[in-house]
């Protein structure tokens, strides 16, 4: 029994360590087999990828792909879109280079510097997106309005006085009011001066008024009233030592007139544009001879399609002269025309009608202006006609001397003319041009012709001599119109601004005399003209101006029976002005004349004076 016993239990223990054995077993091999299916896997995949490779053909697309590779991939016969816009490039250009100088010393002398004439050009080459920008406004926030107390009226005046040798003496007032709808501005001046010889004193006076009246938001009156007064005495070839009475020398004049201008504002509306301007003179002489002179003109456009412009220009004048017999001229001219531009050029095409008091005149009007390619330069050429109804007051203002004229004429310059404008920069500009004219009634000057006259008894001269009309009367010219003459003329001018501080402004003009209907010569004409001026703000305070003036080749004629032709010494002149500002309300100013102490005689037998310095002050009043 018990031997039977422990054979069974043994066999039990063999039984249950053979089916852990047995399950050790199946699961080892479970493993076994994974593991083998796994690598068997990896090496398939390696093999099938070395194959693809191989062939081109990948079975997995990468993550990463390349816009060239797509484009690759794209049949030949389907297109594809590029971007054919050229890269916008801007290139910058130094006019700076800096230069590398050696700083070793021999013998305490600076080395050469080393010059380098390689220029570098760089180009910079920057996205279209940074060329332009957009702009995107903020949020506006409406805001109650502030309204500011009603504008009152502005009241400045001031006063200078300025006194000078030769006893010269200076007071004006000017006056300036401003209102809502209306600018008045009133001068009032006095200038007097005694001179060396005792005719050579003079005196001149005016009032003036200008005013600036609203009428609606678009237009306005601009109003011109002046009154002058000049009253100085014919001292040529009269001697200092000979006092006869000085109304017997009298060359006095007085003048008063009147302009009105209406201005209207242009908008782009607008059908008709014009500007039209009245003007009404009377001048009165020592003689009691007068002239009267009356004018209605104005520019007149209307703009058409496709830029072009049609003109209506027109004036018309009446000059009546009261001397010895009453004489009248009338001048009526129109203008028509036509502005376009083509191939271009700016052209206008035009006649000028002519109509006067004895005949009628048609006369082309033809000009041209292009701006040359890639520059500055403008070329300006054309025909064109300038009418002149003469004024007794131009004249005087031309020539102070003369007799009162019996009558006077229209003066007419045909002018054919080529003119180059330089633009060169913001602050210089400067032009010349040539030009053919032809003259109709040009007034030149000349002496009076000599008379001998008989004297009084009761004046005694010494040795009873029998003296001409320059002791009598003095000097006096005579107005001569000349019917036709032909001249060749060049204009150059130049002008500098360096902004608000200093500008020069330079004119040079050259006149040569072709041919002569009437005259000899051109009898106190100035054929070369040179005239320059200045401004400079130097300081704040500080205010400089002056001029410089250059004129020869007057001719005059010499004193005579006969009349023999002579040529003036040419004319220089220097001036220059200053202005300091002391405080709020005051100014010192100073102004010299002829700084050169040049003896010139702008018309002969009648010379000037020497330098010339005059100063003073202006006290300016302000509410």
């Amino acid at each position: 029994m018990s031997t039977f016993l422990k054979y069974s239990i043994l066999f039990l223990v063999l039984l249950m360590t053979s089916s852990d054995a047995s399950a050790w077993q199946r699961k080892n091999k479970k493993k076994v087999t994974k593991t083998s299916q796994q690598s068997k896997k990896k090496k398939s995949v390696k093999k099938s990828n070395k194959k693809a490779i191989k062939s081109k053909k990948p079975l997995i697309m990468p993550t990463r792909v390349k816009l060239e590779d797509i484009v690759k991939q794209v049949p030949i016969d389907i297109p594809v879109l590029k971007d054919s816009t050229p890269a916008k490039v801007v290139s910058i250009l130094s006019a700076f280079k800096p230069q590398l100088k050696s700083v070793v010393k021999i013998n305490f002398t600076n080395a050469a510097t080393i010059v380098d004439t390689q220029s570098v050009h760089y180009a910079y080459q920057v996205p279209g997106q940074n060329l332009s920008f957009s702009y995107r406004p903020i949020a506006l926030n409406p805001l109650a309005i502030v309204l500011t107390d009603p504008p009152v009226f502005t009241n400045k005046t001031n006063v200078k006085v300025g006194f000078g040798n030769y006893l010269y003496q200076v007071l004006n007032l000017n006056m300036v009011n401003v209102g809502v709808k209306a600018i008045h501005h009133w001068s009032v001046s006095t200038e007097s001066s005694e001179g060396v010889h005792h005719l050579q004193k003079y005196r001149n006076s005016k009032v003036d008024y200008q005013g600036n009246f609203m009428l609606t938001d678009s237009s306005s009156i601009l109003t011109n009233f002046f009154a002058t007064q000049s009253q100085s005495y014919r001292y040529g070839l009269v001697p200092d030592t000979l006092s006869l009475p000085t109304s017997q020398y009298e060359q006095k004049y007085t003048e008063v007139g009147l302009k009105l201008v209406l201005l209207n504002k242009i908008k782009p509306n607008n059908k008709l544009y014009y500007k039209p301007q009245f003007e009404l003179a009377h001048l009165s002489d020592f003689s009691n001879k007068s002239n009267t002179y009356i004018a209605l003109s104005s520019p007149l456009s209307h703009p058409m399609k496709g830029d072009m412009t049609m003109n209506y220009d027109f004036n018309f004048s009446y000059s009546q002269m009261n001397s010895f017999n009453s004489s009248s001229n009338t001048l009526f001219r129109v203008d028509p025309s036509l502005n376009f531009n083509k191939w271009k050029w700016q052209i206008l095409l035009g006649v000028s009608p002519i109509y006067t008091s004895t005949d009628f005149n048609l006369y082309p009007n033809f000009q041209l202006q292009h701006q040359l390619k890639d520059t500055t330069w403008s070329v300006k050429a054309g025909w064109t006609t300038k009418t002149n109804n003469t004024q007794y007051a131009n004249l005087l203002n031309e020539n102070p001397w003369i007799v009162t004229p019996t009558f006077l004429k229209l003066t007419t310059q045909q002018k054919q003319f080529i003119q180059l404008e330089v633009n060169a920069s913001k602050n210089l500009q400067y032009g010349f041009g040539l030009s053919l004219n032809t003259y109709s009634n040009l007034p030149l000057f000349n002496k009076e012709p000599l008379a001998i006259t008989s004297l009084t008894p009761d004046i005694v001269f010494p040795d009873n001599l029998e003296y001409t009309n320059r002791i009598a009367n003095g000097l006096r010219y005579v107005a001569n119109f000349e019917s036709k003459a032909k001249t060749i003329e060049l204009e150059a001018h130049l002008n500098y601004q360096f902004s608000d501080q200093f500008s020069v402004q330079n004119q040079l003009n050259y006149t040569q005399f072709n041919y002569l209907m009437d005259n000899e010569k051109p009898w106190g004409f100035v054929p070369l003209k040179l005239n320059s001026t200045f401004f400079w703000t130097a300081s704040q305070k500080l205010l400089i101006d002056g001029s410089f003036n250059f004129l020869s080749g007057i001719e005059s004629s010499t004193e005579g029976a006969n009349y023999i032709a002579q040529t003036l010494k040419p004319v220089t002149l220097l001036n220059v002005g200053a202005t300091y500002k002391l405080s709020i309300p005051w100014k010192l100013w100073i102004q010299s004349t002829n700084l050169l102490n040049s003896q010139y005689q702008r018309w002969g037998d009648y010379p000037s004076l020497g330098v010339q310095i005059n100063a003073g002050v202006v006290y300016s009043f302000h509410k």
